[in-house]
């Protein structure tokens, strides 16, 4: 695959995006809108691929929305969101594999966004959050607001919207935005030394997993006993369960097929 705005490479088991426009310090716009969504397609399709690495060229994880571009052929900012961003963000939420966000530099506005709908991160330990929405007049958009609300609680986020706050790498993890800090150099590195790691493990029972966990805030204790109930159906019928069985009873690593 070939991408003006993304660099994408595949090592093993583990897929390797990048946003590439470090000029604009890989501010979205439409053709990175639409690229994103593209190699996301194609690692879901990619049963060879169990993991994934979201990361960026240069100095910035994304400074946000490419504010020279405007709203390009949509109408309204309305409808650039609703049509643009939110496919590229419901598919980083649903995607049926583990995707952790390497985030070097700064993550502003709706690159926070991107960031935070992966399942992991990684921060380097120079980088921050910039929540910079009220700053120029506006409210978050690309569902930070739900994020920071059930990672913070209502005090802490609302404070931190509308003083548009700058957070630390070590703020964002004691917030639980941020799941791990790394080196700045090294940033990549142990993304996808995770990710490989991850990538080890029974694909069925980490995608039955990240639904579960997808659901499980929004709806009640039982339903998700139920939910559970369903996803185990599913995982104790696989060869990987079987197999995880034998693996303990011979006293070695099982080895996981996806099966």
């Amino acid at each position: 695959m070939s991408y003006e705005c993304l660099s994408f490479s595949v090592d093993g088991a583990v897929a390797l995006i990048k946003f590439n426009r470090p000029a604009s310090l890989n501010a979205f716009n439409a053709q990175l809108r639409a690229e994103l969504l593209s190699a996301l397609n194609a690692v879901d399709a990619d049963d060879a691929i169990r993991a994934v690495v979201l990361g960026a060229e240069g100095r910035m994880f994304s400074s946000g929305a490419d504010l020279a571009e405007g709203l390009g052929g949509a109408e309204t900012i309305e409808q650039q969101i609703l049509q643009e961003y939110a496919p590229v963000l419901e598919k980083i939420s649903y995607l049926n594999k583990p995707i952790i966000a390497a985030v070097s530099g700064g993550m502003a506005g709706i690159g926070g966004a991107f960031a935070m709908a992966c399942d992991l991160m990684v921060m380097a330990d120079d980088a921050y959050l910039l929540l910079a929405f009220t700053n120029i007049a506006l409210v978050p958009d690309g569902g930070v607001s739900w994020q920071l609300l059930r990672r913070m609680g209502y005090s802490r986020a609302f404070q931190a919207i509308v003083e548009g706050a700058r957070l630390s790498a070590q703020e964002c993890v004691d917030a639980g935005i941020a799941s791990k800090l790394a080196p700045a150099d090294q940033v990549d590195d142990v993304a996808l030394q995770w990710a490989a790691a991850l990538s080890e493990r029974a694909p069925i029972a980490l995608r039955e997993t990240k639904k579960i966990l997808r659901q499980a805030l929004d709806v009640s204790y039982m339903e998700t006993v139920a939910l559970e109930a369903k996803a185990q159906n599913i995982c104790v019928a696989t060869q990987d369960a079987q197999e995880a069985v034998k693996a303990f009873m011979e006293k070695r690593p099982a080895v996981f097929v996806g099966k």
